[in-house]
């Protein structure tokens, strides 16, 4: 939450300071973004202090329950998975390679992430390095 909030302090800032239009677009959009960030973490905060129990709105909680799934499998199914990970990863890095101005490039570079925390946990339960 912490850090949401200084990136967003820091990304107002700068999003006063930019001078050419590549500088205030990625300024702009900096700031919204984590602007929204710190706006939902702060519905999570304010719903567990009105009612006790989680929303479970935010990303984090998906992803989560997503980890919890994967525990759940047994070697077999991880092994299939931890294939098939490691060819989307690979798909979608090429993807931006060849396409770095597309505009779906921002939700690749999430999808490649969360699917790296998956291959990650993956790897963990199967003891690969």
């Amino acid at each position: 939450m912490l850090t949401a909030y200084d990136n967003y302090k820091q990304a107002h800032t700068c999003l006063f300071t930019a001078t050419t239009h590549p500088d205030i677009h990625k300024a702009s959009r900096d700031t919204v973004e984590n602007y929204l960030e710190n706006r939902r973490i702060w519905k999570e905060l304010y719903h567990y202090k009105e009612k006790g129990v989680i929303l479970g709105e935010h990303p984090i909680f998906c992803r989560m329950r997503r980890i919890e799934e994967i525990r759940q499998m047994g070697n077999a199914e991880l092994f299939k998975f931890k294939v098939s990970r490691e060819n989307n990863i690979f798909r979608n890095s090429k993807k931006l390679r060849l396409e770095p101005n597309h505009p779906q490039t921002l939700k690749r570079k999430e999808s490649i992430q969360v699917m790296q925390q998956e291959l990650s946990e993956v790897n963990r339960l199967l003891n690969f390095k």
